[in-house]
Parts: structure tokens; sequence; C-alpha cells
């Protein structure tokens, strides 16, 4: 494969990727929600430009890397809270809050996590598992029974799910691996 060919798919993966979090993003605007406690990555500036243009004004990063936080610390124009350690140590039930966990690992080792976190939250994970155990091990863990599932094509191929507590959206993508998100709207 080409540097060219590359860097073609790079750029229809970041593209995908963004249109996934827009469409996520979409069902939370109408909760007028202001602050993002979230795992920022790397380039945290096109984070928190991203998180204003929806109309978050406080933001509560986390991040478990020390280079990657120093990184962070030295790319950041705006005013956030930027904790070393793992967001398991949130608050988990803040108003006015959504709370955007991109954890970049398989569900199977983020239980504590999956559990924690009740409403208005945005969970990313990898897909190196099979479908039937991430889709099983995330609503195990929260103790809760899928009752219907909905496919949708458009905008955005996703599932709605409904559960004995709650309505998920979930979607699957490529970034630079394949990737999975679940939305908790309602």
């Amino acid at each position: 494969m080409t540097t060219y060919t590359q860097s073609l798919i790079k750029k229809a993966e970041r593209t995908q990727k963004a249109a996934v979090r827009n469409f996520l993003f979409s069902f939370f605007a109408h909760l007028q929600l202001n602050k993002i406690v979230g795992l920022a990555g790397p380039n945290i500036q096109d984070y928190i430009s991203f998180l204003k243009s929806k109309g978050f004004t406080e933001f509560e990063i986390y991040e478990m890397d020390k280079l990657t936080a120093i990184h962070q610390l030295a790319n950041l124009n705006e005013r956030v809270t930027l904790k070393l350690g793992d967001i398991i140590n949130a608050s988990a039930d803040e108003l006015n809050t959504l709370y955007d966990l991109d954890y970049c690992v398989t569900v199977r080792h983020m239980h504590e996590h999956i559990a924690k976190f009740k409403n208005n939250f945005i969970m990313t994970f990898a897909r190196r598992v099979p479908f039937e155990e991430t889709i099983g091990t995330f609503f195990s863990v929260r103790d809760e029974k899928v009752v219907k599932s909905y496919i949708y094509d458009a905008p955005i191929k996703h599932t709605i799910y409904e559960s004995d507590k709650g309505k998920y959206v979930y979607i699957p993508y490529k970034d630079t691996s394949p990737m999975c998100c679940f939305a908790k709207i309602a």
C-alpha cells in the first residue's frame, strides 16, 4: 500500500470518527449540558474546541499518562481542570454534565467503569472481541436486559437498544482500529 493510499485511509477514518462524534453529541443537545467530564487524548486543544462548538463551558479532563498530561498542558489555551489519574475517580452523577469516556480498550477490562457511569454518557471501546461479547458484557455489567433493538442505516449506521432501565445508541466504526460507542440517551 502506498503512502498516499494510507494517507487517504487515515483521512477517511478521521472523517468517520468526527461524524460519529457529531451524531452522538446530537442526542444530548436538547439537555443543555454545560460540563464535560472526559478523556481528551493527546490533542486536547482540538477536543476542547469541538466541545466549545457544542456549547460546553466547563471541562474536567482525566489523563493517566504523565507524559501525555504534560503534552496536554503545553498545548492548552483554555481554562480546564486537568486531573492526573483514572476517570473512575470522577464523580459520576454531576448535574448538567456529559461524560465522554473514550477508553480505547475492550469492554472485557472495563467492568467497573461501565457500571459506574449511569446517565448522560458516551463510552468508546475497541472492538477486538466478538460483537456478542461486547453487547452482552456491556448490558450484563450494567445489570440491564435488552428488551428491544432497532437497526438504522442513516444518517450513520447505528442500533438503538432499549433495556429494562434505559435507552442506548450503539455505533460501530473504524478509526485506526475497529471501535464502537455506547451512548445512554434516556
